[in-house]
């Protein structure tokens, strides 16, 4: 047997599914819109307990909507940017075969020298570099303060210049000339 909570979902569903829809569709593609529209009511599903009296459902779930869509926007540009960078890798040269061991040399003294630091400097490193989060991002996600973040970041950067350096006079590396491209 259905219970109560089921039955009046599918009530308020059967209600505004269409007006959902629509909203959805005047802001977003056809193909995206009724996948959106599932996640709209699926939040609604999860916070059914906590959702407001019946006149203000609807905006309600169109606030919802809203939400939904701008992280599908997000998601789609970070998808487009990923793309494009991929597509300008693939255009690039290959560097010539003695660059490319050097790099990856330097490559893995780059992993190891982000490997031997502290995990907290380990994820504020990867959390800028990798993530491109700044330091107010960067405050958020530990729950501290910008100024704190920033303190955080700049030792985190520094520690990791000492293991590097440490890291470079350990190998030996191929000259400079070699480095940047080939001979001269």
């Amino acid at each position: 047997m259905v219970d109560d909570s089921h039955e009046s979902f599918r009530k308020l569903y059967a209600e505004h599914y269409p007006a959902v829809l629509g909203y959805c569709l005047r802001r977003v593609h056809r193909d995206n819109a009724q996948d959106l529209v599932a996640d709209v009511f699926t939040v609604a599903w999860r916070k059914r307990g906590t959702m407001p009296e019946a006149e203000f459902v609807l905006p309600w779930l169109y606030a919802v909507a809203a939400k939904t869509i701008a992280n599908h926007r997000r998601a789609v540009r970070r998808r487009t940017s990923l793309l494009d960078k991929a597509r300008h890798l693939a255009y690039r040269s290959e560097p010539s075969p003695e660059v490319q061991v050097v790099r990856r040399t330097e490559d893995a003294a780059v992993i190891d020298a982000v490997k031997s630091l502290r995990m907290k400097d380990r994820e504020v490193i990867l959390l800028s570099a990798w993530e491109g989060l700044s330091a107010p991002q960067i405050a958020v996600r530990f729950e501290i303060s910008v100024d704190a973040a920033e303190k955080r970041l700049a030792r985190a950067k520094h520690r990791l210049s000492d293991e590097l350096t440490r890291a470079d006079k350990k190998l030996e590396v191929t000259p400079r000339v070699v480095r940047e491209g080939g001979m001269r």
